[in-house]
Formats: structure tokens, C-alpha cells, sequence
């Protein structure tokens, strides 16, 4: 485990409590899903950190395969240790997404579709990018709806750089999504086709030369800058 001494982490006994909680209420909704009861995709408007703006998350840690150093520091596991609701939305969803990804994402797709205003997404206030297939998904939906600004932020940064390479550059990608390789410290980076970076700064460091993220996704949505287009960005520890 990391030792910051600028944020009070998890300890390991309170990761081990949650991700046991999650494993249960997944497998609680898997068993369903199995005896073909129908589970519907939790879809978020928005909160006071992203503003108002659709999301959809998976599970923290459980999903995430690359969080050895960010996951004692996870804010969504402090409100899936505060909420109930919160933990019981990312289960179903990543019950749901295990089970039939294309449903899953059917079913967003269908959700999308309905929207007529503030056509923007965001992929995993918590949660992570899976493997290429997943990442597949993410692309196509970029590509169905066009007139959506959609963006994630992931440390698989692997698996982008495999998707990349084997879809023929950079330039695969659609326009209106931005996948940003968030950073973290101790947790090398490999970003070989220099995607745009998102970064945590902590008290006593240098501020780089980044646009600055004021933690509200509706600046960058009015003002057409930041992580929404695809922008290198920094923001303070919180």
C-alpha cells in the first residue's frame, strides 16, 4: 500500500468489506438475471462533481485492473461504504454487464436514444474499462449516436494502446469520445500515442502546464474545453 501523507486512505480490512459486499449483491443479481428475471441498467443524471450529465459506472476494484495504488484513495468506495443505494447500482450493473454486454449496452443505447437535451456521458464514475471487447463497445457507442459528447478516464492503459494499434492509429477513434489515461503515483503510465492525461496534484506539488479541471464537468460542457474534448488536465487533490 501507497503512504500518502496528504489524504487519509482505506485501510486493507475496510477494501476487504467492501469488495466482499459488492461480490454478494453481483452474484445476489447474477443468480437473477440466471432465472431470467429482468434487470434494468442504473444510469445516473448526474451528481454534484460531474453536473448534470448521463453516466454509467461498474463496480469499483472489482472491475478495476490496474487500481493496486489508487484503490485505498477510491472516492466511490467511500460512497459505496456510506450509501447503500451506491453499491447496490454498481452490483446490478456489473452483474448485468457480465452476464449479456450486449444487453447492457442495449439497453443504454435504448436510454440514449430518448434523450432530446444535454447530450453528454460519461463512462465509469466508477468502474473501469474491462478488456478490448469492452473498449469495442465504448467506440460503437460513439459512433451510434454522434451528436453525443462521450468520455472515460482509465489506467488500462493497455488495453487502449492494444485497441489503438490493432484498429489502425489513433485516428480510429470517433471524434466525440475522449479517453483520457488518468495518472497516479506509482502507477507507471504507458502512453505510447500520447493520449491526453488527466492528473491528481497533490498539495505540495508543481502545478503543470495543464488545463486546470475546476471539478464540475458543466464548465468544460459550456466553455467547449477540458477532459470533454479531449484536453490534458490536472485537478487538485480532493
Amino acid at each position: 500500500m501507497s503512504k500518502n501523507k496528504e489524504i487519509k486512505g482505506f485501510k486493507p480490512d475496510t477494501i476487504g468489506k467492501i469488495v466482499n459486499s459488492l461480490v454478494i449483491l453481483i452474484n445476489y443479481f447474477l443468480g437473477l438475471l440466471k432465472a431470467g428475471k429482468h434487470i434494468e441498467i442504473s444510469i445516473s443524471n448526474g451528481n454534484r462533481k460531474i453536473g448534470r450529465c448521463m453516466n454509467v459506472s461498474l463496480a469499483p476494484i472489482v472491475t478495476c485492473g490496474n487500481c493496486k495504488e489508487c484503490k485505498y484513495y477510491c472516492y466511490d468506495v467511500k460512497a459505496c461504504c456510506q450509501y447503500e443505494n451506491v453499491r447496490i447500482a454498481r452490483a446490478k450493473n456489473t452483474a448485468l454487464f457480465r452476464y449479456d454486454r450486449q444487453l447492457f449496452f442495449s439497453q443504454l443505447w435504448q436510454k440514449m436514444s430518448k434523450k432530446r437535451t444535454n447530450k453528454y456521458l460519461r463512462f465509469h464514475v466508477s468502474g473501469e474499462i474491462v478488456d478490448k471487447n469492452h473498449f469495442d463497445y465504448i467506440v460503437k457507442t460513439a459512433r451510434l449516436f454522434p451528436d453525443f459528447k462521450i468520455w472515460t478516464y482509465t489506467k488500462m492503459y493497455h488495453v487502449v494502446n492494444e485497441w489503438i494499434k490493432e484498429n489502425g492509429g489513433k485516428k480510429a477513434l470517433p471524434d466525440n469520445l475522449s479517453v483520457m489515461f488518468s495518472e497516479w503515483k506509482g502507477l507507471p503510465i504507458v502512453n505510447p500515442y500520447h493520449m491526453p492525461v488527466f492528473r491528481c496534484v497533490y498539495r505540495n506539488e508543481k502545478k503543470p502546464k495543464m488545463f486546470h479541471c475546476p471539478g464540475n464537468c458543466d464548465f468544460c460542457k459550456v466553455n467547449n474545453c477540458g477532459c470533454v474534448n479531449g484536453q490534458s488536465a490536472y485537478v487538485d487533490l480532493h
